[in-house]
């Protein structure tokens, strides 16, 4: 079972402690649900789009809790959910959209500082001639890591997860 989510409209001035959104969500490929959260800790709110025929909530719940792994907290193992799949596609598009910003405006270089990876952005906005210049300076050694503007997918992968 592929889930996924369209039409994502995230409100981040109302997220009080969960995430304040209306969306899409797909089932398969198939438009499922219109899901919503008011952003103030309570639990995701699906409804059932006009058509759909596919497995309800509680079904993918079941599906969910026996085909993928158990998410783990802070010492807790919980049944993966649907609520936790939603919450998991938000913040990937979230973090989609902030590298997106960040290599419009800016060089953006994947290093490492004390052995974790983190991102340097230089002040710089990505022409091609600062993007030539900055991977000349990788190359000769001047500067250290993998410059991610128009980088291929592995790179960029490692860049959102630390966005």
């Amino acid at each position: 079972m592929k889930i996924t989510i369209k039409k994502l409209r995230h409100c981040a001035s109302l997220s009080q402690e969960t995430h304040a959104f209306t969306a899409i969500i797909c089932v398969d490929g198939v438009a499922a649900f219109e899901a919503s959260n008011a952003g103030c800790g309570g639990p995701d709110q699906y409804h059932e789009l006009r058509g759909y025929s596919g497995p309800s909530t509680a079904e993918i719940d079941a599906w969910l809790a026996a085909n993928t792994p158990p998410s783990k907290g802070e010492g807790d193992e919980l049944q993966n959910c649907l609520e936790f799949v939603v919450c998991d596609l938000i913040n990937a598009e979230l973090a989609r959209k902030r590298l997106d910003h960040l290599l419009k405006a800016k060089v953006i270089v994947l290093d490492t500082d004390e052995g974790a990876p983190v991102l340097f952005a230089y002040k710089l906005k990505p022409t091609a001639e600062a993007l030539a210049a900055i991977r000349g300076r990788i190359a000769s050694g001047q500067i250290r890591g993998e410059l991610v503007n128009g980088a291929d997918a592995p790179v960029i992968a490692r860049a959102l997860a630390l966005v």
